[in-house]
């Protein structure tokens, strides 16, 4: 992107973020800094405002990290983001040089990804970008638009923590139509990984990557929880709020669960 759009979409946020009376101050994002980064990749149809609500479940769930959400620059952009490969290898590796220096500046704050369908494309992306001596704790999908048999070691060798799959059989719209007739993030014509999980072993060169990964298949106890099976479940609060946030705070444990 450059340098004036990037001015500008920067404006149009914080302008979004102080309607809404949440605009952070320059010692607020400083203190958020030191305890870690979390990028947010939204779905292709959608910039920062669609995630909104997972945002605030973060914020809510005692998740203390800087957030920082990806814009494709594209408005109203659902099929040129989402076909647009080459566009995105290189958006992933700006973005990738971005966390650099923050690694630099903050060598031992945990750095997560978090991507929502089209934007799990996206995290899969960056993390493969990042150096293999920048490391990563955790990467989570959220129904992503990516192939079932992409492989994902070279994303899982930047990882300390876990790369896990959130998916959902019943997206069978987005994810099983629609990305079968318009393609994946990755360029291939199938339902994606975030309806039917990723396919193993192809996934990995290296089983020992193995003990990084993980998938969760949604169930209808989830329902509760504002997930009703389907595409727009992973944007809602109470979804957020109980499944991805518990990977994103900053005492969480191995697990994934968040402390007593």
């Amino acid at each position: 992107m450059k340098p004036i759009a990037q001015t500008m979409t920067f404006v149009a946020i914080l302008f979004a973020a102080m309607c809404c009376g949440c605009a952070p101050t320059l010692s607020e994002i400083q203190l958020q800094e030191r305890e870690g980064l979390i990028w947010m990749f939204p779905g292709v149809e959608g910039g920062p405002l669609a995630l909104t609500d997972a945002r605030r479940a973060f914020r809510d769930a005692g998740v203390k990290s800087r957030i920082r959400t990806h814009d494709y620059g594209r408005p109203f952009g659902l099929f040129a983001n989402l076909m647009a490969y080459d566009s995105n290898r290189r958006a992933a590796k700006d973005i990738a040089a971005q966390i650099l220096e923050y690694r630099v500046k903050h060598p031992d704050a945990p750095i997560d990804l978090v991507g929502y369908s089209g934007g799990g494309g996206m995290a899969v992306m960056v993390a493969e970008a990042v150096a293999e001596d920048v490391r990563l704790h955790n990467v989570i999908l959220c129904q992503p638009a990516i192939s079932p048999a992409y492989n994902l070691s070279e994303a899982l060798r930047r990882i300390d923590g876990t790369l896990v799959n959130l998916y959902a059989p019943n997206d069978w719209f987005m994810l099983g139509l629609g990305t079968s007739l318009f393609g994946t993030m990755d360029r291939q014509y199938v339902s994606a990984a975030g309806k039917v999980g990723f396919t193993e072993p192809l996934i990995l060169d290296d089983p020992v990557l193995g003990a990084h990964f993980q998938q969760q298949k949604w169930t209808p106890d989830l329902i509760s929880k504002g997930h009703g099976g389907m595409h727009t479940g992973i944007l809602t609060y109470g979804w957020n709020l109980n499944t991805v946030a518990p990977w994103l705070v900053t005492d969480r444990v191995e697990s994934g669960e968040l402390r007593e």
